[in-house]
């Protein structure tokens, strides 16, 4: 009798010592987690050392109640034959451990070994997550909470499946298994299977004898048989959401052994299922709080660039640069009206899509097509393209695949109430615009809809300006305008006349070197001694934004030659200080001389040509056509 007392004793201690283990590991990463200074690590590790704690001593009562009580209550005095046969056998043969523990003894291994510190800490370059995507931190602590699972319930195979209720299908974010043949896709329908009817119903389910000629209706998640006969799922809900009737995710394990789960196993996944429940709502703020984040930079970035007198040109760019930013894409455009050719037509194009695309200055199908719908009623267009049976652009983009698939969106740009355009942006994969895409390509079109409103209210004031306000001369429309009074009295008197065209070099460097002041000073100073060098009936005028353009009354085109040479090279030798920084800057120039009854757009050409030859050469020269 004394051999059997010590040999239930042992048997006492043994069967609880799993039981310890696991209140040990609960204890550790409880105090671990409020010592670390990662709030989500703090988060995780407190909530799981409480939740293993919680879980050993519900599994300790399970087996305290089904077997009576204590087994120190049992009078051990009495002899064998007086005991239930079936509980003195439990007591005295070899624990019976299923099949599934058998095979996964890491625990019981690390118990006779001694744990050492570093199966509690955490390597620090894991810690460092503060710098990755929700996403991806979401996804790294799942697999954390996967695999503590995994070990808590001694399971085969662990998996965690998104419940995507809008397309019907279940998509595999993360999985734990000891078998090779779990399959690779990511996503699968919603079937008969259990985690399908887990997904539908919001109820979780436990199989305990899967016959093997039922596996691949019941678990179909592997490519072959596994053997497996235990499963047991349960829902994960959206905490944020009471209302919520339809699960987000299901957590599933399965067993090769029979009976492998029950109520305490519940009882562990309903705690798991919770924390990541709070996961989500943790991440799912975070996801949103980055995504605000992102658009309110990308506002800042294109009023920055903006800010100061933008082209069209420079507003459609970096409208376009912010929007590959903050949307996924494969291909977009921009729609607005061309004052050369009076129709709308696409502005700027971007792709990623190895096939044709339509390309800048075409026309649009004003009447019968996406952008044209988009720019009349000055409302969203948001489109399946599959589903699709008009023209996006215009009728000769039939050959273009992009625009077969997917989805597309277009917001128009408006401002006071007018429309400006309109924007496009395509991605191959439908429902790829959310909500929060939408709002945000919502507020870019917002700040470029007041863009060029002013630039089009900038155009209105400069046909009624005379100088230009940065440099002092004249402006294009008041020269163009003179130039052909020029011409006039110059062929009604028999007089000569020369038109100067003067380019400032290298004005993106300057730029890009010393800012918007450098460049401002630069314009400046060429036009004060342009000013200065001239007699007071002679003309000069601002051009264009680099070019000045100067009409010599009474002047031959070899005398302004000569004239040119000697402005060039004082140009040339002036220093310009701006913020205490100084530089030098050159220019090219192209002369032509006016023939009798010859016509400012004559003239213009000749002019322009020359100086296009000029800066072909190098620049820094005079050339006379």
């Amino acid at each position: 009798m004394p051999e059997k007392e010590q040999e239930i004793a042992h048997f006492q201690l043994q069967k609880y010592f799993e039981e310890g283990i696991l209140a040990g590991i609960g204890v550790l990463l409880a105090f671990l987690g409020m010592w670390s200074n990662e709030p989500m690590t703090n988060a995780l590790s407190f909530g799981i050392g409480i939740f293993l704690f919680y879980a050993a001593f519900e599994v300790y009562r399970s087996k305290k109640s089904l077997n009576g009580g204590d087994f120190t209550d049992r009078d051990f005095n009495q002899p064998p034959e007086e005991v239930e046969e079936e509980l003195y056998t439990e007591f005295i043969s070899e624990p019976r451990v299923p099949e599934h523990r058998q095979a996964e003894p890491a625990l019981r291994q690390k118990s006779e070994k001694g744990f050492h510190a570093s199966d509690f800490v955490e390597a620090p370059s894991k810690l460092l997550m503060s710098n990755l995507e929700p996403q991806s931190e979401f996804n790294n602590l799942l697999q954390k909470a996967l695999s503590a699972i995994k070990e808590v319930c001694f399971a085969h195979t662990v998996a965690f499946f998104w419940v995507n209720q809008d397309s019907n299908q279940l998509v595999v974010e993360a999985k734990i298994s000891d078998s090779s043949s779990f399959i690779g896709e990511r996503k699968m329908n919603i079937g008969n299977d259990v985690v399908s009817r887990i997904s539908v119903s919001g109820q979780p389910e436990v199989i305990n004898d899967i016959a093997s000629e039922s596996e691949r209706e019941i678990v179909r998640y592997y490519t072959s048989l596994q053997d497996v006969k235990s499963f047991i799922g349960v829902p994960v809900f959206y905490a944020n959401d009471p209302a919520a009737q339809k699960p987000v995710a299901v957590i599933g394990i399965d067993s090769k052994a029979q009976d492998a789960f029950g109520d305490e196993t519940f009882s562990i996944l309903a705690q798991f299922s919770k924390l990541i429940s709070a996961m989500l709502v943790s991440y799912t703020e975070k996801y949103d709080l980055m995504n605000v984040a992102k658009l309110l930079d990308a506002e800042s970035r294109l009023q920055r660039k903006l800010s100061s007198h933008p082209t069209v040109a420079l507003i459609v760019n970096s409208f376009l640069e912010e929007i590959e930013r903050i949307v996924s894409w494969d291909a977009m455009a921009v729609v607005l009206f061309d004052e050369t050719q009076q129709q709308w037509a696409i502005a700027s194009v971007r792709t990623r899509a190895n096939g044709k695309f339509t390309a800048a200055k075409q026309l649009i199908d004003f009447e019968n097509s996406i952008a044209g719908n988009a720019i009349r009623t000055s409302m969203v267009q948001n489109v399946v393209l599959t589903q699709n049976t008009i023209p996006v652009f215009h009728s000769s983009e039939s050959g273009m695949d992009v625009l077969k698939h997917g989805a597309l969106i277009a917001v128009p740009l408006v401002s006071n109430g007018k429309c400006f355009g309109t924007s496009l942006v395509i991605n191959s994969k439908i429902g790829s615009f959310d909500k929060k895409e939408y709002e945000a390509l919502s507020a870019l079109s917002s700040t470029v809809s007041t863009a060029l409103e002013i630039v089009e209210l900038n155009a209105i004031m400069n046909e009624h300006i005379v100088i230009d306000e940065l440099t002092g001369a004249l402006t294009k429309k008041y020269f163009l305008s003179r130039l052909t009074d020029e011409l006039h009295r110059a062929t009604d008197r028999t007089e000569d006349l020369s038109l100067v065209l003067v380019s400032v070099s290298n004005v993106p460097e300057i730029e890009q070197r010393y800012g918007v002041d450098g460049k401002k000073a630069a314009l400046m100073n060429i036009s004060q001694q342009l000013r200065a060098s001239v007699r007071e009936y002679d003309i000069v005028a601002r051009f264009d934004d680099t070019t000045f353009a100067l009409v010599l009354a009474d002047t031959v085109a070899n005398d302004a030659f000569l004239w040119a040479e000697k402005l060039r090279t004082s140009i040339s030798s002036s220093i310009i200080h701006v913020n205490s920084k100084s530089f030098s800057v050159s220019v090219t120039i192209g002369v032509s001389g006016a023939a009798a009854r010859m016509t400012k757009e004559e003239l213009l050409k000749n002019a322009t040509y020359v100086l296009d030859q000029a800066k072909r050469a190098g620049g820094n020269i005079v050339r006379v056509f």
